[in-house]
């Protein structure tokens, strides 16, 4: 495999309520950002399995995986926002990172 680097671009925030319903995840958490407010958060974040998404796309579109790959692991380690800079990167060994700004917001591995 080869490594790869790209810059990606920021979810909006119309993407993550489109997601929101295209999955049925009402949590208000992904579409209300007083909501998100008062549970901890600065503002609304997208959806995990948004997030794994948006990663494995830049991945099978750049080449790097296969869209019949064995496998893509990952582990969500922070919250993505909405209009934050997105950055992906994989090495030769296949471990791939999502960065949403300067936090590490994917980790993984294709398999």
């Amino acid at each position: 495999m080869n490594a790869f680097a790209a810059q990606l671009a920021p979810l909006s925030l119309e993407q993550v309520v489109r997601f929101a319903g295209a999955v049925q995840d009402f949590n208000p958490v992904h579409y209300d950002p007083e909501f998100a407010r008062n549970a901890g958060l600065p503002g609304v974040i997208a959806q995990g399995p948004l997030t794994y998404l948006v990663a494995l796309d830049a991945l099978i579109t750049a080449g790097v995986a296969s869209p019949r790959a064995g496998s893509f692991k990952v582990r969500l380690k922070a919250p993505v926002f909405p209009n934050t800079p997105l950055a992906i990167s994989a090495d030769e060994a296949g471990k791939v990172s999502v960065r949403a700004g300067d936090a590490e917001a994917l980790a993984g591995q294709l398999l």
